[in-house]
């Protein structure tokens, strides 16, 4: 059992302080230098070859000798624009930066797998093709390094990716087949009225009445509207409109996102969003702009390749680390790769007896022994898939 090797337990506390040195230096987006840097100092030091498809993105290709269709194991190395809020040694050095989704955790189990099979070299049947990928929190870097070639040469039959799961105790690998992770489309959005003094309601075109009946109405989408069973959320997020409280306001902006599972959903959603805004502002005499900024596409794990690698995480990590786990709505550029082949995440459970909150969350604190699972996780499907 590959979770069982000794060697293991040399790649553990290294790969726990690669993730410290780079929680301490958090990057944001696309300009991850120090990160990409710091991963081909460790690529050097195994002795595996490596390029720079984008500009802070690392492609590294082990097993390239033996030909044949690769497997791409991938993680992604960004930030948040997040104050930290833990009394951690290893706490973040960049005010406003924080590894709060683990990037960081990600990127150390990819080095770790890479430590492993470089180790076991000899054993490998295929090509395996690292991907290190900035920006998953936007803008995207998935798709730039798709377009610079990372699927080719070797040409990629299947992909893995790691993400950390808040959800699942520390060790534990959560997969789901099918679709496993939403789709996003953004929206900002204006109601213009006209204003007036607030003992003169009836002469303004009131627009912060016109935008809470437009937040009401837009619940019918999902609650009257929506097959209960295909996933769809419309969430606002931030609402800003007026000058005084003797004042009609002219204009109420709001931001917002569309979740759904389904291209067919999203596609509706979008449409029937667009329509009932434009509707509401119509109704009260009002005018609407409204821009959508489309996001990831749903990620769905392929079948025939989920049952693959559940085989081979139970017998190499041990069934009793391995669940099956319900669809979640959070959005992965991911998905552009398992768009392309067939592909699939391994959830790798943080919690630990020092949990504190879920991912995205400035008090966020990891259990790093569930390292340990997700390298062997990618170490594994590297040498038996």
């Amino acid at each position: 059992m590959i979770y069982n090797d000794a060697l293991w337990d040399e790649i553990e506390p290294w790969m726990i302080e690669i993730r410290r040195t780079i929680h301490r230096h958090p990057e944001l987006g696309l300009e991850t230098p120090k990160t990409a840097q710091l991963i081909e100092g460790v690529l050097d030091d195994l002795g595996i070859e490596h390029t720079r498809p984008i500009a802070n993105g690392v492609k590294a290709v082990m097993g390239a000798h033996l030909g044949g269709e690769a497997l791409l194991l991938r993680a992604d190395m960004d930030a948040l624009p997040i104050l930290e809020n833990n009394d951690l040694p290893f706490k973040s050095e960049i005010e406003g930066r924080m590894h709060a989704c683990g990037h960081d955790c990600h990127t150390a189990m990819l080095l770790g797998a890479a430590r492993y099979l470089k180790a076991h070299e000899s054993a490998l049947t295929r090509p395996v093709v690292l991907m290190f990928q900035p920006a998953e929190e936007g803008p995207g870097g998935a798709v730039p390094m798709i377009e610079a070639g990372v699927l080719e040469n070797p040409k990629v039959k299947e992909a893995a990716m790691v993400h950390v799961s808040s959800e699942l105790p520390q060790g534990v690998i959560g997969l789901r087949e099918g679709p496993a992770m939403g789709a996003c489309d953004d929206f900002s959005l204006s109601f213009l009225g006209r204003g007036g003094h607030g003992s003169s309601p009836h002469v303004g075109i009131d627009a912060i009445y016109v935008a809470a009946a437009a937040v009401q109405a837009t619940q019918a989408l999902v609650s009257r509207e929506q097959d209960p069973f295909d996933p769809l959320v419309i969430s606002f997020g931030t609402i800003h409109g007026g000058f005084r409280e003797n004042v009609i306001a002219d204009r109420v902006d709001l931001t917002g996102t569309i979740r759904s599972m389904t291209p067919a959903t999203r596609a509706r959603a979008v449409k029937r969003f667009r329509e009932v805004m434009e509707s509401v502002a119509a109704t009260y005499g009002a005018t609407v702009e409204l821009t959508m900024e489309p996001g990831y596409p749903p990620l769905v794990a392929d079948i025939p390749w989920s049952h693959r690698v559940k085989d081979i995480l139970e017998s190499e990590i041990g069934a009793e680390r391995i669940q099956q786990i319900d669809p979640t709505l959070g959005v992965e550029d991911f998905a552009f790769v398992a768009e392309r082949v067939p592909g699939l995440c391994l959830n790798v459970g943080i919690v630990g007896d020092h949990f504190t909150t879920g991912l995205h969350s400035a008090g966020l604190i990891v259990d790093e022994r569930g390292l340990r699972s997700g390298a062997a996780g990618f170490a594994a499907l590297a040498l038996r898939s």
